[in-house]
């Protein structure tokens, strides 16, 4: 059905504009970026909007969740467009790539993801010595909170666009320090509206922004050392979402710093980085990934 959808908004557009096709051709990630915005902004300014003119505040109910959820699919949905456009297929991201090379990138990126933003944030926000953080809490299951939120809350909806599409282009030319520093920000600040929904992240923006560099670096380099299976990049998203609940277990009642939001977005950007480096490893040659002739931004 999602194939069906795609295909024949595609083939509208395609007819009305050949122009527009080629700008897919030409500016792949330009046009990408610009539709994956488009669609969750779009849906998601809906929601606050809804609940002023009802004059009721968040419930939270089935039809606000719905949106939030339709509205994370934006990467995914643009990056179908514009593959559509470019070369009328929908294979926008590798999912296999060898049992090896999944494995090597979960296991690099699940390790550098619970240092960088569970262990040393813990270490550096707890006023206590190292010894006293609650480390048997991670032999709880119920530490970990596991839920469809965990996976629909970002993981499936975006990373077949954000890296599963846009990484590999983005590191063939820029190399993956910079498409982690180029992908970030523009990760970060696609979630604005997301910032009206109360309670939905205790961090200013500008630490949010810090907080994905240090995991943008971090999933590339697991991307890298998997050969940008998507698989790995949504387990990984999956496991950033559940990290914050895992650290505060960690924790538990130990007194803590001041500006401890900001302790633990400096604590995760750079160990992020430094950890995500050691993951890097060549991009695959354009011709592998199929982009365009130019494949330009």
């Amino acid at each position: 059905m999602f194939a069906v959808m795609v295909a024949a908004l595609t083939n509208s557009l395609s007819k009305d504009s050949s122009a527009f096709v080629l700008f897919a051709q030409r500016s792949p990630l330009t046009l990408f970026f610009l539709m994956a915005y488009a669609w969750a902004w779009t849906v998601w300014f809906l929601v606050p909007r809804i609940v002023r003119q009802h004059g009721l505040g968040w419930k939270f109910d089935t039809f606000e969740i719905t949106l939030i959820i339709v509205g994370a699919f934006g990467p995914t949905v643009a990056a179908s467009i514009t593959r559509w456009l470019a070369f009328r297929d929908l294979r926008i991201c590798p999912v296999w790539t060898g049992s090896s090379n999944i494995a090597l990138g979960i296991i690099f990126g699940a390790a550098g993801l619970f240092v960088a933003t569970v262990a040393l944030p813990a270490i550096a926000i707890a006023k206590a010595p190292l010894y006293a953080l609650h480390w048997s809490t991670l032999l709880h299951w119920s530490t970990y909170n596991i839920n469809y939120s965990n996976f629909l809350g970002g993981p499936l909806n975006e990373e077949p666009g954000w890296r599963g599409f846009a990484l590999p282009r983005l590191q063939a030319r820029f190399g993956p320090f910079f498409a982690s520093m180029i992908l970030a920000p523009l990760w970060a600040a696609w979630h604005l509206p997301m910032f009206l929904i109360p309670g939905w992240n205790t961090a200013s923006l500008w630490e949010y922004i810090l907080i994905l560099l240090g995991v943008s670096v971090v999933m590339t380099g697991a991307a890298s050392l998997a050969r940008f299976s998507v698989l790995v990049a949504i387990l990984l998203h999956a496991f950033f979402n559940l990290s914050a609940g895992v650290l505060n277990a960690l924790i538990g009642k130990l007194p803590s710093r001041s500006h401890d939001t900001l302790v633990y977005a400096f604590a995760v950007c750079g160990a992020g980085i430094i950890i995500g480096w050691a993951g890097f490893r060549k991009v695959p040659a354009p011709s592998k990934l199929r982009l365009s002739s130019a494949d330009n931004v």
